[in-house]
């Protein structure tokens, strides 16, 4: 079992940028940081992640695992399988995984992974799991045309919480990524 420990913010640059941050300090395996609000939120190759505050599920969370699970490089579509997984189980849609790091429904965009490590003379000092789900946006407020999110495709609005509760619970299911010795 994963020992989480959420730290919430109203408004940050990048969630990930903290958890760099705390990571480097020695943060546990299980942190994470979540934020209502990014300003400097982003993707893969430099793009942007936008999203209206409030909206979505902006969140990092820290993992400790043995060097080679960062040298897999099946790791990102690992995590979207878990991301998708926690989506079914609490909203009952099946996003599909375009590699190596997006969720769509519909060829639109639902979820944005990015992966970041640290790695010095060989060793794995952590990994960071950066994901972005679009939850509430309503049609007229998403970010992009290629864009989607839980209320449009749904109908109606989903529980932030529980949908973050979820995805955690199938990353801690993942021993590769949190094994037992660093839980």
């Amino acid at each position: 079992m994963v020992a989480w420990v959420v730290h919430r913010y109203q408004r940050v640059t990048s969630t990930m940028d903290i958890a760099a941050d705390l990571a480097a300090q020695g943060a546990p395996a299980g942190t994470v940081v979540l934020a209502e609000e990014q300003t400097e939120g982003r993707g893969r190759e430099g793009r942007r992640w936008l999203a209206p505050p409030g909206t979505s599920l902006l969140f990092t969370v820290i993992a400790r695992p043995p060097f080679a699970v960062v040298q897999d490089e099946r790791l990102a579509v690992r995590v979207a399988e878990h991301v998708a997984a926690a989506i079914a189980a609490t909203c009952g849609l099946r996003p599909s995984i375009k590699e190596p790091n997006d969720l769509l429904v519909k060829g639109r965009k639902l979820v944005g992974i990015l992966l970041q490590s640290r790695v010095r003379a060989e060793v794995l000092e952590y990994l960071l799991l950066g994901i972005g789900i679009n939850v509430n946006i309503p049609a007229d407020c998403l970010p992009l045309p290629t864009a989607t999110s839980l209320l449009v495709e749904l109908g109606h609005p989903v529980d932030r919480d529980r949908l973050l509760a979820a995805v955690l619970d199938q990353l801690a299911r993942d021993e590769r990524l949190f094994p037992p010795t660093v839980r």
